[in-house]
C-alpha cells in the first residue's frame, strides 16, 4: 500500500511541477520529437526565397524570362505585351493567366538582386521536368526576350549562359507541362 501512495504522489507531483512550469512560460511542447521536426521543417520553408520554391517549370521558365526582359531596365508596356504573348502562343494559356504570370513573376524578381546568381537555386526544383523541346524553348523565348530591344546586353548575355548550364546539367527524364 505504502509504494501505491508514492507512486500517486510522484505522478501527482510531476503533473504539478509541469503545471508550474507552463504557467511561468516554459513551452512543454519543446520535449515533443514531433512538434520539434514540424516546427522544424516549416521554419525551413519560411526560410527559403520563394523563387527557389517553384516546382512547376512552367512557372520557373516564366520567372526566367521576364527576369531577362528587366535585365534591360524598365519593361515598356510593348516589351510587356511581347512577353505576355510569348507565354500565351508558348505555353498554351489564356491572356489574362499570362498577365497573371508575369504579375507573378514580378513581383517575385523585386527582392532580387542578382537573378544571374540564383538561376541555379531557381530552376533546381523543377529542372527534371525540361524535355528538350522545352530546354529549346524556354532558350528561344530568352532570346527573344532579351532582343526585343536590340542587341542583349552583358548581363543578358550572362543569365542566357548561366541558364544553358544549369539545363545541359541534368539527364534527360522529364514530364509534360
Amino acid at each position: 500500500m505504502h509504494i501505491l501512495i508514492a507512486a500517486i504522489t510522484a505522478i501527482g507531483g510531476l503533473i504539478w511541477a509541469l503545471y508550474r512550469l507552463q504557467n511561468s512560460g516554459f513551452d512543454l511542447n519543446a520535449f515533443n520529437p514531433f512538434y520539434w521536426a514540424r516546427r522544424r521543417e516549416w521554419e525551413k520553408k519560411l526560410g527559403t526565397k520563394p523563387i527557389h520554391r517553384l516546382e512547376n517549370s512552367m512557372e520557373a521558365a516564366a520567372l526566367l524570362v521576364v527576369a531577362m526582359a528587366r535585365l534591360e531596365g524598365e519593361v515598356t508596356r510593348e516589351h510587356k505585351q511581347e512577353v505576355i504573348q510569348q507565354f500565351t502562343e508558348e505555353f498554351g494559356i489564356s491572356e489574362s493567366a499570362a498577365t497573371e504570370m508575369f504579375a507573378v513573376a514580378s513581383h517575385m524578381l523585386s527582392d532580387v538582386f542578382n537573378i544571374i546568381e540564383e538561376v541555379k537555386n531557381v530552376l533546381a526544383p523543377s529542372v527534371e521536368q525540361y524535355e528538350t523541346r522545352h530546354k529549346e524553348t524556354l532558350l528561344s523565348m530568352l532570346e527573344k526576350a532579351s532582343t526585343s530591344e536590340g542587341k542583349p546586353n552583358n548581363e543578358q548575355q550572362a543569365l542566357l549562359n548561366a541558364v544553358k548550364c544549369e539545363l545541359n546539367k541534368v539527364p534527360e527524364e522529364a514530364k509534360n507541362w
